[in-house]
């Protein structure tokens, strides 16, 4: 074969390779310029705490360190005492570390001028955590711990937290309703342009919130979880992209 026929051959192949090439581009183009209906479904479920969270900060203080100790120890045994005389276990019951830290008081002195800071003796801290799964039994300790007040002791107490548990299982039972929920609005949106639901193209998970029933909580991009109520609204969006069968 001759120079220009090898030529004229080597050119019509690579014109057979760009028009397939295009030709691809221009089918997958197409496709991508199919219609679609992008949707947000969405699921709610009012769920009940099943843990409830409560702290309790002892504290003592004494001019002396041992001293302040003693009496630590001494409304230390106080509390547990009372805890399990009204129903709760020492296994429901944990704490961090003691804390001593040396006190001191300052007062301006007028003959010198300046303010005198001087040792106050020792205060001693600790918080001890109640975890229970009896919500009712540690609300009612809780209302009444006012009680220990009358034994000397000094402590303060937080208002108890509540924690749902089953987190897991409930935003798998949720992302099924949502994804179902985001189906049918999707069936009624192609519904009312006359059109049918194709094939999903893509979904993903939106937030998780969990605020109070009944509550004014704010939603939030990054999710809201509610400790401070015990009933509760879990809720829970999927977006999700179908394609238009026409």
């Amino acid at each position: 074969m001759s120079k220009p026929k090898i030529l004229l051959a080597l050119f019509a192949g690579i014109v057979v390779i760009i028009s397939a090439w295009l030709l691809a581009r221009g089918a997958t183009n197409f496709r991508e310029g199919e219609p679609k209906i992008n949707v947000t479904g969405m699921a709610e479920k009012q769920i009940t705490s099943d843990l409830i969270v409560w702290n309790i900060t002892l504290n003592a203080k004494n001019a002396l360190r041992a001293t302040a100790y003693s009496e630590f120890k001494r409304t230390q045994a106080t509390l547990r005492q009372y805890l399990k005389t009204h129903g709760i276990p020492d296994s429901c019951l944990s704490a961090n570390s003691v804390d001593i830290t040396p006190q001191t008081r300052s007062f301006y002195d007028a003959k010198s001028q300046q303010y005198v800071t001087l040792d106050d003796g020792y205060a001693v801290t600790q918080t001890f955590t109640v975890r229970s799964t009896n919500l009712t039994l540690v609300e009612d300790v809780y209302k009444n711990i006012a009680e220990l007040y009358n034994e000397g002791l000094d402590f303060s107490s937080s208002a108890p937290l509540y924690y749902y548990t089953r987190l897991n299982d409930l935003k798998m039972e949720m992302l099924n309703k949502a994804s179902a929920n985001a189906y049918e609005r999707a069936k009624t949106i192609a519904k009312g342009s006359h059109a049918d639901i194709g094939p999903m193209v893509s979904s993903s998970m939106g937030v998780f919130q969990i605020v109070g029933l009944n509550s004014n909580e704010e939603y939030s991009w990054g999710g809201t979880f509610n400790t401070s109520s015990k009933e509760k609204i879990a809720s829970i969006t999927v977006r999700t992209t179908y394609e238009v069968d026409n």
